[in-house]
């Protein structure tokens, strides 16, 4: 990101050409994660509460690569293909899932992570003021799921790997990388969730106000 431009609009911030808005929304999809894999997750919303497909076909995969900040898939993509990047992408889920409730990661996940992480990312290439790396236009879609699944496996053997929190606002189903210091956060952002939450208790406590 250190070429992308950065303005404000009255929607939200412009980065690089898409818009992210106040609930940090890109061509709606959400990217309120703090990491890549768990933005990829985030692709089935209201997990649990009705389960909503944000990737029903190849035109909103290659339209969530693009907002992403990644390369955009030059194969066609097949099927085949969308079922795959599906099957990772429930694949960390449930290792998300079983790292929040604590319980045995599922060995079959794990291999399909490790699978798709073995195939060869997009190299980033040398900007033209030769000191920064900008990623290139396009990739297979392979090499866009590896950066996924590496991002993912960064992640759980990290140092945020116990840091993998689920927002608690009751029509979210998110998840988030905890970053505060006392690792206590309960949504997923303050500008989203948060200020739901806050506007809700609220109106709890002062039943008169509109």
């Amino acid at each position: 990101m250190s070429e992308a431009f950065v303005t404000q609009t009255r929607s939200g911030v412009r980065v690089g050409g898409e818009v992210t808005t106040k609930d940090l929304r890109r061509a709606g999809f959400p990217f309120r994660s703090g990491r890549l894999c768990l933005d990829f997750v985030a692709t089935v919303a209201k997990r649990r509460l009705g389960d909503r497909e944000l990737l029903p076909g190849p035109d909103e995969l290659r339209t969530w690569c693009r907002v992403a900040g990644l390369p955009e898939p030059e194969d066609e993509i097949t099927p085949e293909l969308l079922g795959g990047a599906h099957a990772l992408r429930e694949a960390l889920y449930r290792l998300a899932r079983a790292r929040v409730d604590g319980t045995t990661h599922p060995a079959a996940d794990i291999a399909t992570v490790n699978a798709a992480a073995l195939a060869a990312p997009p190299t980033p290439l040398l900007g033209m003021d030769g000191f920064t790396a900008v990623p290139c236009d396009s990739s297979s879609l392979a090499g866009v799921l590896a950066l996924i699944a590496r991002d993912a496996i960064d992640l759980f053997t990290g140092p945020y790997a116990l840091r993998i929190r689920e927002c608690t606002a009751h029509d979210c189903s998110l998840f988030f990388v905890d970053r505060s210091r006392p690792g206590s956060r309960r949504w997923c952002t303050m500008a989203s969730c948060g200020e739901k939450a806050s506007s809700a208790k609220y109106r709890q406590r002062h039943p008169g106000y509109h």
